[in-house]
């Protein structure tokens, strides 16, 4: 229910309290009485000057300034903001008091302007509940006592009526009265009838007007609030507007700026044609289709990656049913598909892990048998140079390859951690300290490390070391002749976000997609584990991680760790 409305128990709308009179009413009320008895005023004046008679005007000259006193007493009780109802029925009052006044000077009974009370009680009716028959009955009394003194002489005619003789018969008077008092009523019934009407209309009107304005309020919420984007175009394809969702999606800042350009610019699809879908969209709806949008990712203005948009286009029509442009419906699928494409990720490291496991516990015995027997072998004596040399290779050989089992046993299973609060910022430093200490940073290599003062995770120290050296060892790998890593730290939300940013060689779209996968590397001597352990252990904090690649346009990874509350 809306508020301030009252429904009644048929389902109607009652007719809401009445209020009291607003202070511009009051107002005009005064100013319209000045009005009239300015007019009176000016009239007299005007009939004094053209006549040659002295006219006994003076009782009309009181009466006139009677009524400017009373006019002056209202406004004194306005400014003094006295209560309105009270304003009401005091210049109500007066005015019965003015209208008899003036009714008893231009001959009582007799009087052609007796019609005047019925200002007085459209006026009451108008602005008072009840008032129009309370003065109905106030100005009947006030007529029917001046009519009976002035018939039994003990209130004398006014000056101006002196020598006229006014002999009405009781019959005529009776008349006079009943006439007046049944006049007044019926005026006063149809006066509050006409007010009560307006009244309830006024109500009515008030009240659509407000669940008008209340649907159209919670319209503009809801198009707010929508997690999809909403874009409106006229039949021409210019944009008309777009909600916060919508422009989030197609990372607009200023939508302003968008309206009335067209839906090309705005939107730029790049296996559909707007001016096709616009024309399709006229006589019935579009309702799904799917296109790519170029845009940037993740705030990275360097690596614009194709986001992925599903939309459906319906007629935008007004309410003739006539079509005057389309509603475009559409959805990020880029999220999604990254989703997907880390649901099947997991998938495939989980069977490589499980058979990773089992491989290298398989294999790892049979190696170490082989290389121990090696050593044993080049012990005795007898072999020649060349025997130690090959036996050497087989040595070292099975080292690597031990090296290599020991790290699918920690992609596979990277054992029970024990989670402490740790400083990302203080193992980043340390990171990067060893990796400038290293033979593979040259003088065109630049590092650059932009963190907090301080970025607790809750975590295993040691894992999280191995996922920094990784991937700022595999970063600086992929720019052998030197070039920029910026590694930068922040938090957002509850989450820790950790960038490796590289100008490298990057990689192709098929590498990007299987990097996390075992023994895929773009190095000639990798092992091609190196993040394949990163995503093990960054899933083992109950992180993601990103790559946003393109060839010989660098590489940027993105480590998403939930926060340590220690922080705060």
């Amino acid at each position: 229910m809306l508020p301030g409305v009252q429904f009644d128990r048929s389902g109607g709308v009652s007719t809401p309290p009445v209020s009291s009179p607003s202070a511009k009413t009051l107002r005009w009320l005064i100013g319209m009485r000045l009005v009239v008895v300015s007019t009176l005023f000016v009239g007299i004046l005007l009939i004094q000057v053209n006549t040659q008679l002295i006219l006994p005007l003076k009782s009309f000259y009181t009466l006139i300034l009677l009524a400017y006193g009373l006019s002056l007493l209202y406004l004194i009780l306005h400014v003094r903001q006295v209560s309105t109802n009270l304003q009401v029925a005091i210049q109500l009052f007066g005015d019965l008091v003015i209208v008899t006044g003036f009714i008893y000077m231009t001959g009582g009974v007799f009087s052609p302007f007796s019609f005047l009370y019925l200002a007085v009680i459209v006026v009451a009716a108008a602005m008072v509940p009840a008032g129009g028959m309370v003065f109905a009955g106030l100005s009947a009394v006030a007529y029917g006592v001046q009519a009976v003194l002035m018939y039994y002489g003990l209130l004398p005619p006014p000056a101006n009526l002196e020598g006229v003789p006014i002999n009405p018969s009781a019959t005529r008077v009776l008349a006079q009265i009943l006439i007046h008092i049944v006049g007044f009523a019926l005026v006063a019934i149809l006066v509050s009838y006409l007010t009560r009407s307006l009244r309830q209309a006024h109500s009515r009107l008030e009240e659509e007007t407000e669940r008008a304005t209340q649907f159209v309020a919670l319209t503009q919420h809801v198009v707010r609030s929508v997690g999809a984007g909403i874009l409106a175009a006229d039949l021409d394809g210019r944009v008309l507007y777009i909600n916060p969702a919508g422009a989030a999606i197609l990372d607009v800042t200023d939508v302003d700026s968008q309206i009335g350009k067209r839906l090309e610019e705005v939107m730029p699809l790049k296996e559909h044609n707007w001016g096709l879908i616009a024309t399709r969209a006229r006589s019935h709806s579009i309702p799904r289709i799917e296109g790519s949008l170029a845009r940037t990712l993740h705030g990275i203005p360097a690596i614009e990656s194709e986001a992925r948009l599903g939309l459906s286009v319906d007629p935008l029509r007004d309410e003739n049913a006539t079509v005057v442009g389309f509603i475009v419906n559409y959805q990020d699928l880029t999220e999604l598909r990254i989703e997907a494409e880390r649901q099947r990720m997991r998938d495939r490291m989980a069977a490589t892990g499980e058979m990773a496991a089992r491989m290298a516990h398989e294999i790892k015995n049979p190696l170490a048998s082989i290389s121990g027997s090696a050593q044993m072998l080049g012990s005795v004596g007898g072999i020649d140079a060349t025997g130690h040399r090959l036996l050497d290779i087989v040595v070292d050989e099975s080292r690597r390859l031990s090296a290599i089992l020991d790290g699918f046993l920690v992609f596979a299973r990277p054992g029970q951690s024990t989670h402490s609060v740790c400083d990302l910022s203080t193992l980043l430093a340390d990171c990067l300290a060893l990796l400038q200490r290293s033979d593979e940073i040259g003088p065109d290599h630049e590092l650059i490390l932009e963190t907090p003062d301080e970025l607790m995770v809750l975590g295993e120290e040691h894992l999280l070391r191995q996922i920094f050296w990784n991937l700022s060892r595999n970063a600086v790998q992929a720019m052998p002749d030197g070039g920029r890593l910026k590694i930068s730290a922040e938090r957002r939300d509850e989450s820790a976000i950790i960038r490796w940013r590289d100008n490298g060689i990057g990689m192709s779209e098929d590498i990007r997609h299987r990097a996390f996968e075992p023994f895929v590397t773009t190095q000639s001597d990798g092992t091609g584990l190196g993040l394949a352990v990163v995503y093990s252990a960054v899933r083992e904090h109950g992180g993601s991680v990103d790559i946003v690649s393109a060839p010989e346009q660098g590489t940027t990874v993105t480590v998403k760790l939930p926060a340590s509350l220690g922080e705060e």
